[in-house]
């Protein structure tokens, strides 16, 4: 076995066992991940964890096929889901780029020349100075990954892949949210148009049975102005209504890559309010997107700062070519055409001192706020779950009292409806009932509304995957 022999094989070694050197020079993240025990301050103080989970498909405990129907389109064309899945594929693209840097680089290579050499720079005096060179070899590149920085590298790669996936789960999540709460929200504002248009009729007729009385002498001028002023107020109420419902029918659309004139919400929906359990602070870390980018972020930031230390250590690369070259044809691939070369080479920083200090302080910086970001980012997800938890609660008694509320004015309208058709009152009690009435089941439909907007963002807040209730 030749000396070079023995160097190869002894650099081969030497990085077999110290290929994890860099990783011992990076920071633990594992030291900076902040405590997550105990419950959620708005969880009921009775929850316990449950063992079964809902992954992946969550808009289906709402248990409405058209919201189904919308959120896989919204899956499939949404141009912004679209663009993270590609910023994914292109992570995953530079992944395998770098993990092609472990093996060795071989390229092929060929040439054919005329030259003319200045005769006048020659050694040796030959026939001519203008003669034709052939070549044909393959030339190899390996770097020998001694300090463990190719391998280093590759899983920074893979973390930061594994961060722009879960950057498109959270964008994903986020824009199948929106959608529901404007589904909901779409239905909401359609149901009042039409509890709107009652109340104008019957304000309408109002002011006019106000202005035949006022006209007849029976009446006064100030019923006819309030009863304008009714109308107006509605009429108003319900211009309103329309513009938040036709905004809600835009936006929609764009959600679902569409045009709004091609799209056509559903009107009549169905959705079950689902029961939500919250289980633990901790059990976010495995759900929330948002925190899985944090989180791929910071180990990036950490294995970056082991990266840029190992660059004031030399570079060892194993540099070989082989192949054949003649001045003729016809001699370019027999034996005595043969040549080769090859052996290590040291690339050793000597006069970057500064800059890779600067580099690696900049390093260390990254890291820094790649810490501060994933607490916040924690610290933020809790108050988001606590928040959501404290809307559902408020909503669900709200509505409660509402549904109460809206028993008591279709009470009182049909009573006066009665006592209208045996001629005990007259026509303006029933009409004051039954608006009141109407504005009750208005609010009702908005209340509805915001408690199942509020289920989806205390979903959201859990990272689209929950523990499901005992019995489900």
């Amino acid at each position: 076995m030749t000396k070079h022999h023995l160097l190869l094989l002894g650099v081969f070694l030497i990085s077999s066992s110290c290929k994890t050197v860099t990783e011992h020079l990076s920071p633990d993240p594992e030291e900076v991940f902040p405590d997550s025990t105990g419950k959620f301050l708005q969880a009921d103080k009775d929850s316990t964890p449950q063992t079964e989970r809902i992954e992946g498909d969550w808009w289906k405990i709402f248990k409405d096929p058209q919201l189904d129907q919308l959120i896989n389109r919204l899956n499939t064309y949404n141009p912004d889901a679209k663009a993270a899945l590609a910023r994914y594929e292109q992570s995953l693209a530079v992944l395998g780029i770098t993990r092609s840097k472990i093996l060795p680089t071989i390229r092929g290579n060929g040439s054919i020349k005329t030259r003319q050499d200045s005769v006048n720079s020659l050694l040796f005096p030959i026939s001519s100075p203008n003669y034709d060179q052939y070549s044909i070899g393959l030339n190899a590149t390996w770097e020998i990954d001694l300090w463990g920085r190719v391998q280093a590298s590759s899983k920074n790669d893979r973390f930061l892949a594994e961060s722009e996936e879960a950057n498109y789960d959270a964008l994903l999540l986020s824009l199948q949210a929106t959608l529901a709460q404007q589904y909901f929200a779409h239905h909401a504002n359609h149901s009042q148009q039409t509890l709107l248009q009652q109340s104008r009729n019957l304000a309408s007729e109002n002011l006019q049975l106000h202005q035949a009385r006022l006209d007849i002498g029976e009446g006064r001028q100030s019923d006819v102005s309030k009863a304008l002023q009714e109308l107006q107020e509605t009429e108003a109420a319900l211009e309103l209504a329309k513009r938040n419902t036709g905004k809600l029918h835009h936006s929609m659309a764009v959600l679902l890559g569409q045009l709004p004139s091609n799209f056509s919400p559903p009107k009549d929906i169905s959705p079950t309010l689902p029961q939500v359990p919250t289980g633990l602070p901790s059990e976010l870390l495995a759900r929330r997107p948002d925190l899985l980018s944090a989180e791929q972020q910071l180990r990036s930031a950490a294995i970056r700062v082991g990266l840029t230390k190992v660059e004031f250590l030399p570079k060892f690369t194993l540099v070989g070519n082989a192949g054949y070259g003649s001045l003729t044809e016809d001699n370019l691939l027999k034996r005595a055409s043969e040549l080769y070369d090859y052996g290590p080479q040291l690339d050793l920083p000597i006069f970057s001192y500064r800059l890779r200090q600067s580099v690696l302080r900049q390093a260390k910086a990254r890291y820094r706020e790649s810490t501060a970001k994933y607490q916040s980012t924690f610290l933020n997800a809790v108050r988001e779950v606590d928040d959501s938890l404290l809307d559902l609660k408020s909503h669900t008694r709200e509505l409660k009292l509402q549904l109460q509320t809206l028993e008591s004015t279709t009470l009182s309208a049909q009573a006066a409806k009665d006592r209208y058709n045996t001629g005990l009152t007259d026509y303006f009690d029933y009409i004051i009932a039954e608006q009141i009435r109407l504005q009750t089941a208005a609010r009702k439909a908005t209340l509805t509304a915001e408690q199942l907007s509020a289920s989806v963002r205390l979903i959201q807040a859990l990272g689209g995957s929950f523990q499901a209730p005992e019995g489900t």
